[in-house]
């Protein structure tokens, strides 16, 4: 679901709201559920299944760029490997990575990258068979735009938003949680690797630990789905993460020692991904 549809939905719902009372008033009556109760209550269920759940991939290479963090050629995934994924699950988890590395090379500009990994992005969905879920004029829009960082990231965003809801919408949620988990380890994983100084960087600190509720959303996510064959090692992998935040001394503190063993931990997560 894109951001314009997600406005329309609220929009809806609080018109729904607002109707209900008038309805009421006129009839003298408050049934069980008129009409715009049932209306209210469709759209609220369709917003919450149905929207991207998470904080964008954005908002975490927004923070690296903001700290001045220099782009790192060769850091993200090499995106000439996501022909080499031939199992659905592999290749879910590297959408999720190549979408974190299509947000890290647009908020940064670069150009070349931008497209390559969207061409990687593109590959994969084809392969998991739900092109549908965007317009077909979408490449053509992506290299339109390479020169406009700002409506970039708005496409980029909108793409990330349309493949969640429809995998969803389509009954397809272990993929869509195989994609999300993709995105937020890489997300980590550029946090933690951008500096051989991290620890002493007290704004990629804030930074690590601004990506913690995310991943402790993403563990409550998978929870009912736990012993899954497709989801059962990632959602042990995010429990791993989850369990050095949840030593963290305060909201805005790490010791040296989580730190180290989280970059650790997310590197050995994110090799196995991305083998």
């Amino acid at each position: 679901m894109n951001m314009k549809r997600t406005y329309q939905l609220v929009s809806l719902a609080l018109l729904a709201g607002f109707l209900s009372p008038v309805f009421q008033s006129c009839t003298g009556k408050s049934p069980k559920k008129d009409t715009a109760e049932v209306a209210e209550e469709a759209i609220k269920k369709e917003i919450e299944e149905y929207t991207y759940p998470l904080p964008s991939t954005f908002e975490v290479t927004n923070m690296l760029n903001s700290i001045e963090a220099s782009f790192i050629v060769g850091i993200s995934n090499d995106p000439e490997k996501a022909e080499s994924y031939f199992e659905e699950k592999a290749k879910a988890l590297n959408l999720g990575i190549y979408t974190a590395d299509l947000a890290y090379a647009t908020t940064y500009n670069q150009k070349s990258e931008v497209q390559a990994y969207f061409t990687s992005c593109e590959n994969l969905i084809r392969e998991l068979d739900f092109t549908s879920a965007f317009d077909e004029n979408l490449p053509d829009e992506i290299d339109a735009n390479l020169d406009n960082k700002e409506k970039l990231v708005e496409i980029v965003t909108g793409m990330f938003q349309n493949a969640y809801s429809y995998l969803n919408k389509q009954g397809r949620t272990e993929l869509s949680y195989l994609v999300l988990t993709g995105s937020v380890v890489e997300g980590l994983y550029l946090t933690t690797h951008i500096s051989e100084n991290t620890f002493q960087n007290p704004k990629i600190i804030e930074a690590i630990i601004f990506q913690k509720e995310a991943l402790v959303d993403m563990e409550k996510m998978m929870e009912p789905l736990k012993d899954s064959e497709m989801l059962k090692d990632v959602y042990k992998d995010i429990q791993s993460i989850n369990a050095i935040y949840a030593l963290e001394e305060g909201s805005t503190a790490m010791t040296e020692t989580q730190v180290l063993k989280l970059t650790e931990t997310v590197s050995n997560i994110r090799a196995a991904y991305v083998q």
